[in-house]
């Protein structure tokens, strides 16, 4: 004979109840705090977002107010300009080692992002290492978010040393393109980059000469650079030579000798648009 008393059943049902709603509240809890990392992450970035877009729409009012103001006065202006649109580029490639066994050979070097849909451009041998492409690519924002997945190389040129990426992110903030054929040999410039890893390392020089080129093994000359004193090192490859407006006139590529001796080579922006322009449009993303 069961015992089929009401009070117990509703008792019985209301326990039930309860458990499940403790259960669920401790999972709430749980995911909450699972999710606490992230939030705090996306959060950080909002902010250094944020305070970058502040400089950089303040610094873009004071070149309004003060067009006239010395060069020295307009260095710490131009530089909040293009930051944000400067970005660092890490590398992997796996290589065979001594006893049959892999590892891993790490690259870097810079980039600038020319698009709000995340093309970025770069030089060939930043995204090559030892004749073939890397096996990875780690795209690092100026406020500091490190993008890995879906890294999509567009397309390159070997010859003129130009390639373009892609990234899948938000709130990019695209550099102002310049004229490079306007330049004058003693105009400013600034190099922004990541030279040796060194995030956000603006150095300041002038144009030294324009139309230096490198000739190839018969006599023709395959690729034209622009010379500036502006230092350049390792790292630097890929980043950003830009006017006193912040806008993009050269992307720096290489130096004189094995170490920085006062003499960097940047490609002319607008050779470089054009690469850029006819990859996109052979390329349908």
């Amino acid at each position: 004979m069961t015992n089929d008393n009401p009070n117990e059943r509703e008792l019985a049902k209301a326990f039930v109840i309860n458990r499940m709603f403790y259960l669920f509240l401790a999972l709430c809890v749980l995911a909450t705090v699972a999710a606490l990392p992230s939030v705090a992450e996306r959060i950080a970035y909002s902010s250094a977002r944020g305070q970058e877009r502040a400089k950089r729409e303040e610094a873009m009012q004071f070149l309004k107010d003060f067009p006239a103001a010395s060069y020295d006065k307009l260095i710490p202006y131009v530089a909040k300009i293009a930051a944000p649109s400067v970005v660092g580029i890490k590398t992997n490639t796996i290589q065979a080692g001594y006893y049959g066994d892999s590892i891993v050979a790490q690259g870097q070097g810079s980039g600038v992002i020319v698009s709000s849909d995340g093309m970025i451009i770069t030089n060939f041998h930043v995204i090559c290492e030892n004749n073939r492409l890397v096996d990875g690519v780690e795209i690092i924002l100026s406020d500091g978010r490190a993008i890995s997945d879906g890294v999509r190389l567009i397309g390159f040129d070997e010859n003129l040393d130009v390639a373009v990426l892609q990234i899948q992110a938000t709130q990019l903030t695209p550099i102002e393109w310049g004229d490079s054929d306007q330049l004058e040999v003693g105009d400013h410039v600034l190099a922004l980059g990541n030279p040796y890893g060194l995030a956000k390392t603006v150095t300041e020089g002038i144009i030294s000469a324009k139309e230096r080129f490198v000739f190839n093994e018969v006599g023709v000359a395959t690729q034209e650079f622009l010379q500036t004193d502006a230092a350049v090192n390792p790292g630097n490859s890929g980043g950003a030579l830009v006017d006193d407006h912040g806008r993009l006139v050269g992307i720096n590529t290489a130096i004189y000798g094995q170490q920085y001796q006062g003499i960097s080579f940047a490609l002319p922006v607008n050779r470089v648009r054009e690469v850029y322009q006819r990859i996109l449009s052979q390329d349908a993303y």
